[in-house]
């Protein structure tokens, strides 16, 4: 039997070690700060276990998720140990031990970093610390000096989701003045409460989460809040009506805009709807301006509603909002007129202000592929278009590059340094929001000369301009060689014609005396036996012809003479021909007379006058026996009558004979009594030149003008040289009744017109 004192000895002992093994933290890692546990882990320096000492704010066994905070943050960790369930509760005051680590997205302090698990919990008896709620602020708790900590929110119940599990909490959405959060209450609520909740202001106390994964945190939401009793979540009613009983504001002059987390008390709006997009923002018009309305509300608001609206004003990048609007409507007052920019000039009231705007549409590509729409405005001013608020890209496929559109939308000018400034990032830039499709009014097409077409079209006209130029020098050349054989050509025929010339002189005047002097040598010959007493007259006569032949070589010398006398004019050079080349007999008479100014004559066209003069005196003394020979050269212009009866191109028509027995001018029908002559191509054009010979000779058959016998190349000749320099000419003939030739040339000389 043991002794008693041994029994309590070893009791003792028993207490000793059981007491050692249920505190193995006072000797386990020292106590530090949950700020320092969060620098470990964000240096990834956490091999070893590590010891934290705060008070519980948030115990949910459910989720497995407990906070415990501190002076310098809080942290999350798991609360399911072997103790009691109720273990701990907000407010008591504990150690926990364990491995840093992350479970979906929260920083915790679990058992293992791979196997989690609870850690080691203990209580901290006869210590009480009382954490203060922080004020909530979204742009403090992005920076994690938040997260984890007990916080103080109020705001408006917007949306409230109860899921069909009965154990499942509410989730609540609550906007504030600076943004909105998800609220998780353990507990249910009836619907008929539920519905008094919306839209109605409320003040919790709620550990806030901004890092945490789905579905923790829902994907739309800023932060998590998450509550752990009923007493902690407070509706406010009257807060809201305070605002609505309060006189509205209609003037944003009168608003004192303050940043966002000092704002106190909220202030009461009245406006006309712009532009609305559900539970996002409203465009409010006010006396003096518009202002944009952040609101988390399902009603959807259109433009012309009359809006009674309490927020928080709020001074945002330099413009006044209200955050967290709540609005009621007053009444329907029709849709607002668009604030027409003709120029495109804007003034800061227009910010948030529904303007209408006239431009050409650009499309630029960024980065990524991303289309960016930009209206270049009358001022020279650029606008962005972002009509990704309200439409897709597949609806403004219509609407081409240099399109002319009217816009109508919400004007958005950004302050220097935002996203949206300009290129520079120094200057403001402007935004139009089209609130739909009738906002947009295509007037005019782009033009068909789009960039990627003058592009081409400067490619293409620089192509053949590369192939013109050498064909053109190429065509150049081809067209010299052309111009200088067919000079070869006229060179040619010019020297063929003159040797007609020639034979028609040398056949006319020294073949027919050669041939008379050849005869008489052989008369004399055979007289000088036959008949001697006829060989004085026969040798006279031979000698007359021989003389005689004599002087036709010197005038064909002269006229061959006569194309380089003509440099001193047409006139001078008649008067000089007459004078030393005809030698008439007595009984022949010729008289040249000229009338007005001497026009200047190409030289080819007084050259062919002056052969036709040549040809016509010839053939008066040669064939017409002629007593009186007449040459006027004049300059008048063109009779009325006379330009009826020229015609166009040349032709054979019929012309006038004078008949002795009637003593006038008469047309005649017959064969007998016409005559065929050439008219030019052209009437003439005043002035023109008149050139007339006239004899008294025997005159010849006007048929012979058309058929001429074989060997006499005279009137041909005349005909061929008036045709040449485009002349009129007209010859009046009759037996017995001498020859008239008349021509008359225009003193227009186009350079086709001549011919060497």
């Amino acid at each position: 039997m043991t002794h008693p004192s041994a029994t309590t000895f070893y009791v003792g002992v028993l207490l000793v070690v059981y007491s050692w093994l249920a505190s193995p933290l006072q000797a386990a890692q020292p106590v530090i700060t949950i700020a320092e546990a969060k620098a470990l882990m964000a240096r990834r320096d956490v091999k070893d276990p590590v010891r934290v000492r705060g008070s519980v704010t948030f115990t949910n066994h459910r989720l497995g998720i407990a906070f415990v905070q501190d002076s310098s943050g809080g942290i999350g960790y798991d609360p399911r140990t072997r103790t009691s369930a109720k273990f701990p509760i907000p407010g008591d005051t504990v150690e926990v031990e364990g491995f840093l680590t992350r479970r979906q997205g929260l920083a915790m302090i679990l058992k293992d970093s791979s196997d989690y698990g609870a850690p080691e919990v203990l209580p901290v008896p006869d210590e009480k610390t009382a954490i203060p709620a922080l004020p909530f602020d979204l742009d403090d708790a992005a920076q994690l000096r938040l997260d984890g900590h007990l916080t103080r929110v109020s705001g408006v119940v917007r949306r409230i989701s109860v899921p069909p599990l009965e154990s499942a909490p509410m989730l609540v959405e609550i906007s504030t003045p600076s943004g909105y959060a998800i609220a998780r209450l353990p507990w249910r609520e009836p619907q008929p409460v539920l519905d008094q909740w919306l839209d109605c202001p409320v003040t919790l106390t709620a550990v806030l989460v901004c890092r945490a994964d789905p579905p923790l945190l829902p994907e739309d939401a800023s932060a998590l809040l998450l509550v752990s009793y009923r007493s902690r979540w407070v509706l406010q009613p009257r807060a809201l009506e305070e605002a609505f009983d309060s006189p509205p504001i209609t003037a944003l002059r009168d608003i004192q805009a303050t940043p966002r987390t000092n704002a106190r008390q909220r202030v009461h709006l009245q406006g006309i709807v712009t532009a609305a997009r559900p539970r996002s923002w409203v465009c409010l018009r006010t006396e003096d301006g518009s202002i944009e309305v952040t609101t988390r509300q399902l009603t959807t608001f259109v433009p012309g509603q009359r809006l009674a609206v309490a927020g928080w004003p709020q001074n945002v990048e330099g413009r006044l909002t209200l955050q967290d609007g709540i609005c009621r409507l007053i009444d329907h007052s029709g849709a607002p007129a668009p604030i027409h920019l003709e120029q495109g000039f804007f003034h800061p009231r227009m910010q948030r202000e529904l303007v209408s705007l006239k431009g050409i549409l650009h499309t630029h590509t960024l980065s990524g592929g991303i289309p960016r729409h930009t209206l270049e405005l009358p001022s020279g001013v650029h606008c962005h278009l972002a009509w990704q608020t309200f439409l897709r890209p597949n609806q403004m496929r219509h609407l081409l590059e240099g399109s002319h559109i009217q816009i109508t939308g919400i004007c958005h000018i950004h302050s220097p340094g935002s996203f949206e400034a300009g290129a520079d990032g120094t200057s403001p830039s402007i935004s139009i929001h089209p609130r739909s499709l009738t906002d947009l009014t295509l007037l005019e097409g782009p033009s068909w000369w789009t960039p990627a077409r003058l592009t081409l079209t400067v490619w293409l006209l620089s192509a053949l301009a590369g192939l013109a130029i050498p064909g053109a020098l190429i065509f150049r050349w081809q067209l010299w060689r052309q111009a200088r054989h067919i000079r070869e050509i006229e060179s040619h025929a010019a020297a063929e014609e003159e040797r007609l010339r020639i034979a028609r002189e040398f056949h006319d005047s020294l073949q027919q005396q050669l041939s008379s002097a050849a005869l008489h040598l052989e008369t004399l010959k055979g007289a000088i036996h036959a008949a001697p007493d006829m060989l004085p007259r026969l040798i006279e006569d031979t000698t007359a012809m021989l003389r005689h032949c004599q002087v036709e070589a010197r005038h064909t010398i002269w006229d061959l003479r006569s194309e380089t006398t003509l440099a001193t004019g047409l006139i001078a050079s008649l008067k000089n021909w007459l004078e030393n080349r005809v030698q008439p007999s007595i009984s022949t008479q010729i008289e040249f007379t000229h009338e007005g100014q001497e026009a200047p004559l190409p030289e080819a066209i007084a050259l062919q006058l002056m052969r036709i003069v040549q040809e016509s005196v010839h053939n008066a003394l040669t064939h017409a026996s002629a007593r009186h020979i007449r040459v006027h050269l004049s300059t008048v212009a063109t009779a009325p009558a006379q330009r009826k009866r020229l015609t166009q191109g040349f032709h054979l028509t019929k012309v006038t004979s004078k008949i002795p027995t009637q003593g006038k001018r008469l047309r005649e029908s017959s064969a007998d009594s016409s005559e065929r002559v050439l008219q030019p191509q052209r009437p003439p054009t005043m002035p023109h030149l008149h050139l007339l010979i006239q004899d008294d000779g025997v005159g010849f058959d006007p048929r012979l003008l058309s058929s001429p016998p074989p060997g006499h190349y005279g009137l041909a000749g005349l005909k061929e040289r008036a045709a040449k320099i485009r002349a009129h000419l007209e010859i009046s003939t009759h037996p017995q009744t001498g020859t008239r030739i008349s021509l008359h040339l225009p003193l227009s000389f186009p350079s086709h017109a001549v011919t060497h």
